[in-house]
């Protein structure tokens, strides 16, 4: 081969910095589970001038993509309250975007003295188990610069449906604005669609869902761009309601594959004081009735609901979707709440029997006083659920959880994102949520942002928090996060099987002295999730084959 073109093999936790020192290829094996989908990376450093190559995929598996890893800016990369476990904590150019490339453009640019890679997926969704080459070759004319193999094994056992509810909220008003779209036009349905279909491809089954105007994210008194599926009408003789759009919303996900719902919640974010945005057809044409300047608690919102939530929980059972809807009241609330909270809380808990009610908390007292059915807690602040061994609880990150925990920031090393997977497990956790899939704004939402140029909602929240998808011409593309994140699903669901084959007491011993089981601490490196990965097969393997 060339000497003027190194190349490594490496898995998909690595990172790979244009000013990386990679001393030798990491990872030339690999084992999935039928029906995983596998990353692995072809990082390669040019001596030349600047040059441009291409490259050629050889492999008999029929599922195989390629993407090129291009590099995002990020300028908000280490929070003052992160710890030292960063790969690095400077302003700089981020491995982070996945641009899809194939075989009829399979051109690369190659950058003098610069590390670059290409990322490599396997769908084992078809395959049968066995052994398998996928070769990569990248050419100058006729030149042959490299030619790396890496092989897959595919083992005999498949990888269960996935039980974990995860949930990352979808932002359909960034999605009107980043394509320039009318919302509900047929244009914003069908990249709707595409979004919510890509998000269930990594694993999102539970769909954040806009009855109204979702109040997150919103500078108070200022107002989002409004997205209401549900229409209201204003009479004489009180309220009306139509659901056509949520039915046709609801259609959607199940095509998608997606079965559970949140609907959007009932107040506003940090303290439930005020209504969301709501907007009603009166005698004077289209008006907003309630927002900013609405008491939540106060007799009009309150009559509002009253009239509104037995009418929803009607159509959501002609659905047949009791069960499977989950009812926000408002997202983080803090100690100082508790009384306002308490009383909203009860109100819905009344108009809305039947459905679970959940929220992003981290105070106990708001389950111990029975306010809310199913806490969503931050990994940093979980221990007193888990003492208290809380059923149906949910767990995320945001832009908070920097000190010692999971998280999918860019300044942190790809371990300490799919780490979460045996955490997720070791705790019996019933669901994740994480509030960015697509927030292509700045903090507040007050002025919509490049993603491509902008990873810190304009230096609001750490690199990498906001959102895990780009928007290319044609629908999403995926952020290396999603990924990691995805796989640590994945990893979940192996070690579900393997304790479905061989007990819970033969998995545990597998990672009892292991320090990154707990949220409280993370992986250190690839290779431990790597080690783990293959002692979960290697169990299930054996049983299989008994």
């Amino acid at each position: 081969m060339s000497q003027k073109l190194e190349t490594r093999l490496l898995c998909s936790m690595d990172k790979v910095f244009p000013s990386s020192h990679l001393e030798a290829n990491v990872w030339q094996r690999g084992e999935a589970l039928q029906g995983e989908r596998i990353h692995f990376q072809l990082a390669y450093f040019w001596m030349e001038d600047p040059s441009w190559a291409k490259w050629e995929l050889v492999t008999p598996l029929g599922q195989v993509s390629v993407n090129t890893v291009e590099l995002e800016p990020a300028e908000y990369v280490w929070p003052i309250y992160g710890d030292d476990d960063f790969q690095t904590k400077e302003a700089g150019l981020f491995p982070d975007i996945l641009k899809p490339a194939s075989a009829d453009q399979p051109v690369i640019r190659l950058y003098s003295r610069q590390w670059r890679s290409l990322w490599i997926t396997v769908d084992t969704s078809l395959e049968p188990a066995g052994s398998y080459p996928v070769t990569l070759r990248i050419r100058r004319g006729e030149e042959i610069l490299s030619e790396d193999t890496f092989w897959l094994t595919i083992l005999p056992a498949r990888l269960p449906e996935q039980k974990l509810l995860f949930t990352q909220w979808l932002h359909t008003d960034c999605i009107a604005r980043q394509y320039h779209l009318e919302v509900f036009s047929e244009d914003w349905w069908e990249m709707t669609e595409k979004y919510v279909r890509f998000a269930a491809s990594h694993g999102l089954n539970l769909l954040l869902t806009p009855l109204f105007t979702p109040p997150l994210d919103t500078l108070p008194g200022s107002e989002r761009l409004t997205v209401q599926l549900v229409d209201v009408a204003k009479t004489d003789d009180g309220w009306q309601f139509g659901f056509d759009r949520l039915a046709q919303w609801i259609q959607m996900a199940h095509r998608c594959g997606i079965f559970f719902f949140e609907a959007s919640h009932l107040f506003t974010q940090w303290g439930a004081e005020h209504a969301p945005k709501i907007v009603a057809r009166t005698k004077n044409g289209l008006q907003k009735v309630f927002g900013w300047d609405t008491d939540a608690a106060g007799p009009e919102y309150t009559a509002f609901l009253e009239a509104f939530l037995p009418k929803l929980t009607a159509f959501f059972r002609e659905q047949h979707l009791e069960g499977q809807v989950y009812f926000h009241i408002s997202d983080e609330p803090s100690a100082e709440h508790l009384a306002q909270y308490g009383r909203l809380s009860r109100l819905i808990h009344r108009l809305t029997e039947g459905f679970p009610k959940m929220d992003a908390l981290s105070d106990y007292s708001f389950y111990e006083k029975g306010l809310v059915d199913t806490p969503v807690c931050a990994t940093n602040h979980i221990r007193p659920f888990l003492e208290h061994q809380t059923p149906y609880l949910f767990a995320y990150y945001c832009c908070s959880q920097a000190n010692g925990v999971s998280n999918r920031f860019l300044g942190m090393p790809g371990a300490r994102n799919r780490c979460i997977g045996l955490q997720l497990y070791h705790h019996n956790i019933e669901g994740f949520l994480h509030w960015g899939y697509n927030f292509w704004m700045t903090q507040y939402s007050t002025r919509v942002i490049d993603p491509y140029r902008v990873s810190d909602a304009g230096g609001a929240f750490p690199a990498g928090d906001a959102f895990s998808v780009y928007p290319g011409e044609n629908g999403p593309i995926a952020a290396i996060g999603l990924e990691l994140f995805h796989e640590a699903l994945q990893d979940l669901g192996a070690l579900q099987l393997a304790e479905t084959l061989c007990g819970r007491e033969a998995v545990e011993a597998l990672y009892q002295e292991l320090d990154w089981k707990d949220f409280d601490h993370t992986a250190k490196c690839a290779g431990e999730i790597l080690m783990l990965r293959r002692k979960v097969n290697q169990l299930i393997l054996r049983k299989t084959q008994a």
